[in-house]
């Protein structure tokens, strides 16, 4: 499988040197980008359109297997993560999506580090993106977002 290095570098910088949570980019070109912290507004997105993410690559401060099951489901092709959980590297390998971590953690914690994170948990015996996407979108938190759509 190919991917575009100049694309998921230019997500990469958004993440690293540009304070977004998540960065997508196809073509050179950045067609999402959120600072909110999370997966809600990477739920929302696919939901309102699959596909639109279909062959680009992202970039993610923390990934963990819930992002890495919507990216596999939203057909994104590459992927960086400032840092990853073990459990979203396992499943990006199994979808043989490329993935880069700076930094490789046992698992992503809920926001007050006492406990896993509510999604990794949604999402953790789950093997099919789709049915990952389905509960990921019923549970989502709606929060207010910093989500910059890009046409």
């Amino acid at each position: 499988m190919t991917f575009k290095v100049s694309d998921v570098s230019i997500a990469r910088k958004g993440v690293k040197e540009e304070g977004f949570a998540v960065s997508i980019v196809r073509d050179g070109k950045r067609i999402f980008q959120s600072k909110t912290p999370g997966i809600s507004a990477l739920v929302t997105a696919i939901d309102k359109d699959r596909f639109y993410f279909k062959g680009a690559s992202a970039a993610d401060r923390i990934l963990g297997r819930a992002a890495a099951m919507l990216f596999v489901y939203s057909g994104i092709v590459c992927v960086f993560a400032q840092t990853a959980s073990n459990d979203a590297l396992t499943a990006l390998d199994k979808f043989e999506i490329p993935v880069e971590s700076e930094r490789i953690v046992p698992a992503i914690l809920n926001r007050s580090r006492t406990s896993s994170c509510p999604f990794e948990e949604l999402v953790q015996n789950v093997h099919d993106p789709e049915e990952a996407f389905k509960r990921l979108r019923v549970c989502k938190t709606p929060r207010s977002t910093m989500v910059r759509w890009i046409f």
